[in-house]
């Protein structure tokens, strides 16, 4: 039973009976994990503040053959995201990244593109203290890295350029222009919403957020790529609601 280790971030907790936790993991090297922490309900826990949601840490753990749950050894604190988290807003905007992630990346598949992707929204929201342009930023490049992010410049139905913005249903597979628009299709997507979504290709965090977005086509861009992101989970995301209500 070799020792493995690796950075990780903390996704969420769980209790496991008295003293334990079972800790959901987005590994580096590994990928989504679960994991057994002994002792981490303690009040006095070797492992400190290291596995609060969303620290950055490195983490050592044993894995057994045929068994779901690794087993923690010892955690290091790499950096964290708890100050940020007691505004509320910024919580309910990471715990949504914490949710997406748990419901889109499958277990013990490495992604270093995904891995990347979550620190760098996270940092990007720490930094700045803004919310709608990294979680619109996040939202893209996750159905892109997913393969499920549709054509967003044409009619996925005649190939029509869409400058007057698209049409899209629950089950749609890509966007449709007015003509062929069907009931299946009711909602309707600004193409300002669309170019601004399609701007987040090829930039960092840090370069998205060196320029302002309008907050209003921001939040219509991060309604729509919700609405596609809720539909491949196939379940509802409980903190988009608490985002739609504040955020």
């Amino acid at each position: 039973m070799p020792l493995r280790e690796g950075e990780a971030i903390v996704l969420r907790t769980y209790r496991l009976g008295e003293a334990d936790k079972i800790v959901s993991l987005f590994t580096r090297p590994f990928g989504r994990l679960r994991a057994a922490a002994a002792g981490a309900q303690r009040a006095r826990t070797r492992y400190g503040g290291t596995l609060e949601p969303l620290s950055y840490i490195r983490v050592w753990f044993y894995e057994r053959e045929n068994r779901d749950l690794v087993r923690i050894n010892s955690t290091e604190l790499v950096e964290s995201f708890f100050d940020m988290q007691k505004d509320y807003r910024m919580q309910v905007a990471a715990q949504y990244v914490a949710e997406v992630a748990e419901r889109f990346f499958p277990e013990r598949q490495a992604n270093d593109r995904a891995f990347r992707l979550l620190l760098g929204v996270l940092r990007a929201m720490k930094r700045s203290g803004e919310l709608g342009a990294p979680l619109l930023y996040f939202d893209y490049w996750l159905l892109r890295l997913e393969g499920f992010l549709p054509d967003l410049t044409r009619c996925a139905a005649c190939g029509r350029v869409l400058d007057d913005g698209g049409y899209y249903g629950p089950a749609s597979e890509g966007l449709c222009c007015a003509d062929c628009r069907t009931p299946t299709t009711p909602r309707a997507v600004a193409a300002s919403a669309l170019e601004l979504a399609e701007s987040a290709r090829g930039v960092t965090p840090e370069q998205w957020l060196g320029t302002s977005k309008p907050a209003a086509v921001c939040a219509a861009a991060r309604r729509f790529l919700e609405d596609l992101i809720e539909a491949h989970a196939e379940k509802k995301l409980i903190t988009r609601e608490l985002l739609d209500a504040g955020v």
